[in-house]
């Protein structure tokens, strides 16, 4: 008997490119996250997304002089900063899924919308039901929904 041997590789999940977090499935970003990201993560999303590393702390509603204190102890991020920082992480994936070009992503994740209250992408992603919205939001879109 012949075993099955996948034809393709599966697509990462979203938002550990970014990251450059090592899962191959979602199961194993919840063990990356449960053991805490390093220091590192949020300093390569701040510059992927190509501002300062304190208004990404602000995102990812992370005391500056915490983030500081952990990056010169080289410690790791606690689980729920960790989930913060990989979910900002899912929605910047998502938008440049969507537009295929980063600036266009920024662009777009920076000002505010119509279809988010008025409020930027960035902004209401502060949460998990809002980073959740924003993810359906550029969902509905590519399927061309008005939004």
């Amino acid at each position: 008997m012949e075993s099955f041997v996948p034809t393709r590789t599966p697509e990462p999940p979203a938002g550990t490119r970014i990251l450059n977090l090592e899962a191959t499935s979602s199961l194993q970003v919840i063990e990356r996250l449960d053991e805490g990201l390093a220091t590192d993560s949020v300093v390569r999303l701040a510059s992927h997304l190509e501002l300062p590393v304190g208004r990404v702390l602000e995102l990812v509603d992370i005391k500056s002089s915490t983030f500081h204190d952990r990056k010169k102890r080289r410690r790791r991020l606690s689980p729920e900063e960790s989930g913060r920082v990989y979910r900002l992480a899912k929605v910047v994936e998502a938008a440049e899924a969507y537009f295929e070009e980063g600036g266009a992503a920024r662009r777009w994740l920076s000002h505010p919308k119509v279809a988010l209250g008025g409020k930027a992408p960035l902004a209401v992603s502060r949460t998990a039901e809002g980073a959740d919205y924003v993810i359906k939001l550029l969902g509905r879109m590519a399927h061309g929904v008005i939004s």
